[in-house]
């Protein structure tokens, strides 16, 4: 069993005295950090991927491996453990991908072009109307069509493209 200097000189301190106690309690600390990685997420899963982001993971991993240094190097564990924050700079970030380029609109379909039966069907003529008939179902329907008495452009642009088609504009 080895025993460290600080402990020889006091004998009540509460240093850890052997280097099997060290293992014991660093093979603790790594299984609670298994623990910790492979804990059910609130959603229910078991997901590695979300335990990695977890702070006491880090915190268990980080005790386990000073409580590993310090029976593997006695005396010289607190060494490796004043070097564990610089470790953290030499692990890799995680980024994310960066975001796909923006895909370019798409054009608009081109417009259906409306037939003589649909032109027809939107002013309830018969096929056999003539042009003043088409005017005059035009301007009918037309005063309705306005936004003012609860029409849309949208039903102007109709009414327009079925006189244009029945016109043969």
């Amino acid at each position: 069993m080895l025993v460290h200097e600080d402990v020889r000189s006091n004998p009540g301190s509460k240093f850890v005295k052997s280097d099997v106690d060290r293992w014991l309690i660093a093979a603790v600390l790594g299984l609670a950090a298994l623990a910790v990685l492979f804990w059910p997420q609130p959603n229910g899963k078991r997901d590695w991927h979300t335990g990695l982001r977890h702070p006491a993971l880090w915190v268990l991993l980080s005790l386990a491996a000073s409580f590993a240094a310090t029976a593997w190097l006695p005396g010289r564990g607190i060494v490796v453990l004043g070097l564990l924050p610089f470790l953290g700079t030499l692990w890799p970030r995680r980024t994310t991908p960066p975001n796909p380029p923006p895909q370019p609109p798409r054009a608009a379909p081109p417009p259906k072009i409306m037939s003589r039966a649909e032109a027809l069907d939107v002013f309830g003529l018969t096929p056999s109307t003539t042009r003043e008939e088409v005017l005059e179902a035009y301007r009918h329907m037309l005063w309705f069509a306005n936004p003012d008495h609860g029409g849309s452009e949208w039903l102007i642009d109709k009414l327009n493209e079925a006189r244009d088609v029945l016109l043969k504009r």
